[in-house]
C-alpha cells in the first residue's frame, strides 16, 4: 500500500484526501506547520506522493510572516532535497479550488514544481484523478527503478531495440542531461504524454485514422469503442511510464497498423477512404471526420486541431506560437476555421508570426471556406 500525504488548510479539506485514496493508495490529510519543520517532517516520513493546496498559509494576524507555509516554498525544498536524494523522490501535485489554480497558471516558476494539478472541484466528478494519482507514484517508482541503467528509455516507454530510431531515441536521450527524477518526469508528462509526437491523444488518434468522434451525427460509440479495444489489442496503445492514468497511443505503431491494414498509407487516403478501409476489413460501422473548412469527408485529415480539436487537413492550418525544446514534440496546429472565427484566441493561443500573411487573407475574407 502506497502511502501519501495531502496537506489542506481547512479541516473540511480531509474528504479530499479520502477522494483521492483508491486501491492500493492510501492518502492521509495534515494541516500545515511552520515551513522547514512541515519540510523535514515529511522528507523524514519518505511519503510516495505529496498533495498540497494551493494556500496554505493560515488565516491568523497575530501569526507571523516567517511562520507561514508557501505550498511553492514548501515544493521547492521538497524538490531541492531529491537532487542529493535521487531515490527518496516522489510526486508533488497541486490540488486547489479553481480560483487559485488560476494563480498558479501565473505563476511560471511554480510549474516546474509540481507534477499535475486538481481542482477541488473535480475530484468529486469521476475516477480519472485517482487513476492519474496512482499512474504518478508507480511512473516515480519505475523511474528511479531504471535511473543508472545505461538504456533506461527503452524499459521506461516499454519498447523494443528495434524502436529506437521510430522514437526519436536520441532526441528522447537529452531528456538524460537532467540531474532528478522529478525533472525528467515533468518533461515526460509535458512532452511525451500531453503533446502530440511520439504519442496521439485520441482526438489526433482518431484524425489520424480519419475517424468521426462519438457523437451526433458521427461514429456510433461501440464502433469507437471496438477500435479502441482492436488497437489495445494489437499493441498500438502506449504502455510505458504513466500510462495507467493517461491513455496514448504511439504514432509510428499506428501508421504502420494502418499501412498494412488498407495496404497503403492512410496519409495519402482521404477520410472517407480510410474509414471505408476500417470498416471493410473490421467490420464496423465507424464515420469519417469531416473537415471543418473543407465540410466534407474528401479530406486528406492529418491531425486534430490544437484549439477546437477538431479534424484538420495539413493543407488547411497555421502554427501556434509554440517553442518547445525536443525535436519530437509536434507543434500546435491551428485550423483556418478557428482563425477565421477567432476561436483559438479563447484557448490561450497565439499565431506564430510566419503566418501572418495567411492570417491576414483568412480574416479579410480573401481565403474563404
Amino acid at each position: 500500500m502506497y502511502q501519501s500525504i495531502f496537506i489542506g488548510n481547512q479541516d473540511s479539506d480531509k474528504r479530499f484526501a479520502e477522494l483521492m485514496s483508491t486501491a492500493g493508495l492510501q492518502v492521509s490529510f495534515q494541516k500545515p506547520r511552520e515551513l522547514m519543520t512541515l519540510a523535514q517532517e515529511i522528507l523524514a516520513h519518505q511519503p510516495d506522493l505529496v498533495a498540497l493546496d494551493y494556500r496554505l498559509d493560515l488565516d491568523d494576524p497575530q501569526k507571523p510572516l516567517s511562520s507561514y507555509c508557501k505550498a511553492g516554498a514548501l515544493a521547492q525544498l521538497l524538490r531541492d532535497s531529491a537532487i542529493s536524494a535521487v531515490v527518496e523522490d516522489f510526486p508533488i501535485v497541486l490540488v486547489s479550488q479553481q480560483h487559485e489554480l488560476n494563480r498558479f497558471f501565473d505563476n511560471v516558476i511554480a510549474h516546474d514544481l509540481f507534477d499535475c494539478y486538481f481542482s477541488k472541484e473535480s475530484l468529486a466528478n469521476g475516477n480519472t484523478h485517482r487513476l492519474k494519482i496512482l499512474s504518478l507514484v508507480k511512473g516515480y517508482k519505475k523511474l528511479i527503478h531504471h535511473w543508472n541503467e545505461p538504456e533506461r528509455w527503452a524499459s521506461l516507454l516499454d519498447v523494443t531495440p528495434a524502436e529506437k530510431l521510430e522514437v526519436a531515441y536520441q532526441a528522447i536521450r537529452e531528456l538524460d542531461k537532467l540531474k532528478a527524477p522529478h525533472q525528467v518526469a515533468r518533461d515526460i508528462l509535458r512532452y511525451v504524454i500531453n503533446r502530440q509526437g511520439l504519442l496521439l491523444d485520441k482526438d489526433n488518434m482518431l484524425a489520424r485514422l480519419g475517424v468521426a468522434k462519438a457523437g451526433f451525427e458521427a461514429s456510433p460509440q461501440k464502433d469507437v469503442d471496438a477500435i479502441l479495444d482492436i488497437l489495445k489489442t494489437d499493441q498500438v496503445q502506449y504502455t510505458g511510464i504513466f500510462s495507467d492514468g493517461w491513455t496514448r497511443w504511439w504514432w509510428h505503431r499506428l501508421q504502420d497498423w494502418g499501412d498494412d491494414l488498407c495496404g497503403e498509407s492512410l496519409g495519402n487516403m482521404t477520410a472517407k477512404e480510410r474509414v471505408s478501409c476500417l470498416n471493410r476489413k473490421l467490420g464496423l460501422e465507424l464515420s469519417p471526420a469531416k473537415s471543418r473548412w473543407q465540410n466534407n469527408t474528401d479530406a486528406l485529415i492529418a491531425f486534430a486541431c490544437a484549439s477546437c480539436h477538431q479534424p484538420t487537413e495539413r493543407d488547411f492550418y497555421v502554427l501556434a506560437y509554440d517553442p518547445v525544446p525536443y525535436s519530437f514534440v509536434q507543434r500546435k496546429p491551428i485550423c483556418w476555421k478557428c482563425v477565421e472565427t477567432g476561436e483559438f484566441e479563447k484557448h490561450g493561443l497565439e499565431i506564430d508570426d510566419g503566418a501572418e500573411l495567411i492570417v491576414e487573407k483568412i480574416r479579410n475574407g480573401e481565403i474563404r471556406s
